[in-house]
């Protein structure tokens, strides 16, 4: 009976040991480009590993694959974003033509569609992000440090959030653009520290070099 008890106490803690570094788990820090124009911070970073081999090769299908890319800001002494952004990406492969159509829907209800004639050409369209704008620079502060937050999801699973996405990107409210606090992207830590697995087939979270914004 003693045995039995403690093998159960063991497995517990070994269990609880096990499931906390999976919530604590530190992100992975990638090289991000950064650039300042027209009063904005432009984004350049490229994020195509979301997709594996089998995924690629599901493209051919004909069937729509979706790409969702989050981001925040935040100052490295405050882990709750000052600002926030987003892109969905469409992929269909047109089985007539025998091409890929990509299209790019951003804030504003901005649309871009764009063609591609390889699956590799078509991820990079969904996932490199190339002078993306992120916030106005009036909401930095320079001399503070801060970093970026990034998550992106392929194929999300939930049509609630879908449904969220084209609201937003159609009417994003100046808050979840430049400011903090807004209840559709949620808490910065249930969406880029501890998300569901099965929100979508496949996630990447990560986060930028830290930098210190310069003066102005």
């Amino acid at each position: 009976m003693l045995y039995r008890t403690c093998m159960a106490v063991t497995t517990l803690a070994l269990a609880a040991t096990q499931a906390t570094p999976a919530r604590a788990q530190k992100l992975e820090e990638r090289k991000t480009g950064f650039t300042r124009r027209d009063g904005r911070l432009l984004v350049s970073l490229g994020l195509q590993d979301l997709f594996g081999p089998q995924d690629a090769q599901r493209l051919l299908s004909g069937f729509t694959s979706r790409v969702l890319v989050r981001m925040a800001i935040s100052r490295l002494d405050n882990p709750e974003p000052l600002a926030q952004a987003l892109r969905q990406t469409e992929i269909v492969y047109d089985l007539w033509d025998e091409k890929f159509r990509v299209r790019r829907f951003e804030a504003g209800g901005k649309v871009e569609t764009r063609e591609a004639t390889t699956a590799g050409e078509a991820i990079d369209l969904a996932t490199a992000l190339i002078a993306f704008p992120v916030v106005e620079l009036d909401h930095l502060e320079p001399g503070v440090a801060y970093r970026l937050s990034v998550r992106a999801d392929l194929n999300p699973i939930s049509q609630e959030l879908l449904a969220d996405v084209r609201r937003w990107l159609a009417r994003p409210s100046p808050r979840s653009r430049m400011g903090s606090g807004d209840s559709f992207f949620g808490s910065f830590v249930s969406i880029f520290v501890n998300p569901r697995i099965d929100d979508s087939e496949r996630q990447l979270r990560l986060v930028s070099q830290a930098w210190v914004e310069p003066t102005r």
